[in-house]
């Protein structure tokens, strides 16, 4: 019963909550739902409540899939918990385990994982830096999406991160460099 409470009280002090899991919606869905468990998820991390996130982001990751499109749920589930393991926010910080999870997810169609992966591998403080991976796992989402203007509207985001990464990147590498990144970017197709 606390649990319920919690969770409730979460939704309702939160001043930022995520549309697609209205109190409403709430009603409508088993508590199950992987879908309102991600948003709720979503929730608690706009609220700072970092282990919670983690624990509904979980609970997404380790669920069955009983409906059409949840592969793509539990792989955004898997990639947001990620980059709470990789700046060690509510969880224990392990950047190489990050990484790894980040590749699963990208297997699975995360685009944002690639991003992730891009600025992983430019981060100082990741010990295998490597900036041609990094400019390919950002190359690699414009492979996949050549054209802005296609890409779907949750993910623009992700793609203006993409071309701002890449450009820095770009900036400091040679052209064999630059040639050796995108080379990386379509092994990662």
């Amino acid at each position: 019963m606390s649990r319920i409470i919690l969770i409730f009280s979460l939704i309702f002090c939160s001043s930022v909550i995520a549309e697609e899991c209205k109190v409403k919606y709430l009603e409508e869905l088993d508590y199950t739902d992987i879908e309102c468990q991600f948003y709720m998820g979503t929730a608690a991390y706009r609220n700072k409540v970092y282990s919670v996130a983690a624990a509904h982001w979980n609970y997404v990751i380790n669920s069955p899939l009983k409906y059409e499109g949840e592969e793509v749920i539990k792989a955004m589930a898997l990639s947001t918990k990620t980059f709470l393991t990789y700046q060690g926010l509510g969880l224990k910080q392990d950047r190489n385990k990050a990484v790894k999870n980040w590749i699963d997810a990208v297997s699975k169609g995360d685009l944002e994982a690639r991003r992730h992966l891009g600025f992983a591998y430019s981060d100082e403080k990741f010990k295998n830096k490597d900036p041609i991976k990094a400019l390919g796992w950002y190359e690699s989402i414009f492979l996949l999406h050549p054209n802005k203007d296609e890409v779907d509207e949750s993910d623009l985001g992700v793609y203006q991160d993409a071309i701002d990464g890449a450009e820095k990147l770009r900036n400091s590498l040679s052209s064999k460099q630059k040639e050796a990144a995108i080379s990386f970017a379509k092994s990662t197709l």
